[in-house]
């Protein structure tokens, strides 16, 4: 008889297999990862000649000494501020500066040259490599103008300017503000003296201009506004004040808005119906023309006399660096800018000019002192030393702040 195997198995069978198998794969060992190729060891870059280099170092004697290590280059340029505050020298030999000074290349690849003696005081300079131009990479102390930025040396010595230990310092914020004027954000920077943030007195307002190609960026940093006046009035020499530093041009380039003078156009109704009215509502001021003052230097000289002259009821204070209006222009200046004045401006307290013996604006500089004049203002007339460079608009700033806000009658 034949025997069949059933196709079926116990579920004691099926119950053995299945532990069974669970068993088995309980007990397999883990799966290992694929063995990954070793990682290579960091590699350092190689060291060269610019991991130390001092790239602008002053010497006892004051001359400074510009160093840049560019091993690939085939011409090296400095062009720098500072030969113009050389003793002694004349513009003929300043004028050799003006394309720039050649570096020699060293062994290592470093280039380096040497100029001053420089007298004391904060310059900028950068360098050209290869007709390109640049800061220099090792120094992280820079301006900013208004299409480009510079590095930035100092030949200490300069007291009035320096920032010294003991001596407490003002704040300078930068601030964006919008602007019905010009359209759209602008930016500016105010300094605050020291202790403003815990006081509660109302104080003055310089309104201080750049020069033409410079930036709001400017007084703050080559002019060395806050130290001057942290040590005007730590000496007891200035008032407590406000420094309001507005961008002067409305247009990222250096040009003139079309169909408008220098001086005319419209960043005087932003800086009159905007920053002002800005200043006023956000610092404790005082909202009066006998606490506000206006000065500028170059472009911002003219943008200060157009604005003092249209809006003497703003400002009783005014300063005028190495500036004044064009030959061709002073006929039209008279017939407006002069000729409201006549018919509705107010005395001012101090109207304040300056501008060097070598100055490229001194000649403008005195004809309009004598339409000024002419005009029943009273002007303060001054010839100082040197250029039409920071060395002279420093030192302006210097005089005419420990001026303002103490005539004690109107001139």
């Amino acid at each position: 008889m034949m025997q069949v195997r059933s196709r079926f198995l116990s579920p004691v069978s099926v119950f053995g297999a299945l532990c069974v198998g669970l068993g088995v794969h309980a007990q397999q060992a883990p799966q290992q990862p694929a063995a990954q190729p070793p990682r290579p060891a960091m590699q350092m870059p190689a060291p060269t000649p610019n991991d130390t280099l001092k790239s602008v170092e002053v010497t006892p004697d004051r001359h400074v000494r510009f160093r840049i290590w560019a091993p690939n280059a085939i011409e090296v340029k400095l062009h720098a501020e500072g030969p113009e505050a050389t003793p002694g020298i004349t513009p003929e030999e300043t004028g050799k500066y003006m394309a720039g000074v050649p570096l020699t290349k060293g062994d290592q690849g470093v280039w380096e040259a040497t100029i001053g003696p420089i007298e004391p005081g904060m310059y900028r300079y950068t360098f050209t490599v290869d007709g390109v131009s640049t800061t220099d990479p090792r120094n992280p102390l820079t301006s900013q103008s208004l299409t480009h930025a510079s590095s930035m040396y100092e030949v200490p010595g300069a007291d009035f300017m320096e920032y010294k230990a003991g001596v407490p310092h003002g704040v300078i914020a930068t601030i964006y503000y919008d602007s019905s004027a010009t359209g759209g954000q602008r930016r500016m920077h105010v300094y605050t003296p020291p202790g403003y943030e815990n006081g509660s007195a109302r104080l003055p307002v310089l309104y201080l201009l750049h020069g033409g190609g410079d930036s709001d960026d400017s007084w703050p940093t080559v002019g060395r506004a806050g130290a001057i006046l942290d040590n005007l009035i730590a000496s007891g020499k200035a008032v407590p004040m406000l420094i309001v530093m507005p961008a002067g041009h409305v247009s990222t380039d250096f040009r003139l808005t079309p169909g408008a003078r220098m001086g005319h156009d419209a960043f005087n109704d932003d800086l009159v119906k905007v920053v002002l009215p800005y200043i006023d509502a956000h610092y404790r001021t005082v909202a009066d023309r006998d606490h506000r003052a206006i000065a500028g230097l170059s472009m911002g000289g003219l943008q200060t006399l157009n604005i003092a002259l249209d809006d003497s009821s703003d400002f009783a204070y005014v300063g005028v660096f190495s500036s004044g209006w064009f030959p061709n222009a002073i006929k039209e200046e008279q017939d407006t800018d002069v000729a409201q004045y006549r018919a509705s401006g107010k005395p001012f307290r101090l109207f304040w000019v300056d501008a060097g013996k070598y100055d490229i604006a001194l000649q403008n500089s005195h004809a309009t002192v004598a339409v000024l004049k002419d005009a029943g203002i009273h002007v303060e007339e001054h010839e100082s030393g040197g250029f039409h460079a920071w060395p002279n608009w420093r030192d302006y700033l210097h005089q005419f702040a420990a001026l303002v806000f103490k005539s004690p009658e109107a001139q």
